[in-house]
């Protein structure tokens, strides 16, 4: 599908390691989100101090999540969005 060969996936895979860092979560952080297994992503944005949210899952970008993570300053946008801006 993507066309990568082993090596570079592994090699990206270890590119993406080096780049993250881990962040701690806190449990009793909740968000108002419709999917319960989301409320992880959702800590880890917050607790990573994160700009901004990448992702595809239309739970984000509709009511009450995006609402809630607009007013923590977290911009949700998709990965072409992120292309975009990532370009400039």
């Amino acid at each position: 599908m993507h066309g990568l060969g082993e090596e570079s996936i592994y090699d990206f895979v270890g590119w993406v390691g080096d780049a993250a860092t881990v962040v701690p979560l806190d449990p009793l952080t909740r968000a108002p989100i419709r999917d319960q297994n989301d409320i992880v992503v959702i800590q880890t944005a917050l607790s990573g101090q994160a700009d901004v949210l990448c992702t595809l899952d239309r739970d984000f970008f509709e009511p009450p999540a995006s609402t809630f993570l607009a007013s923590c300053s977290i911009a949700v946008i998709t990965d072409a969005q992120l292309i975009q801006r990532l370009r400039r």
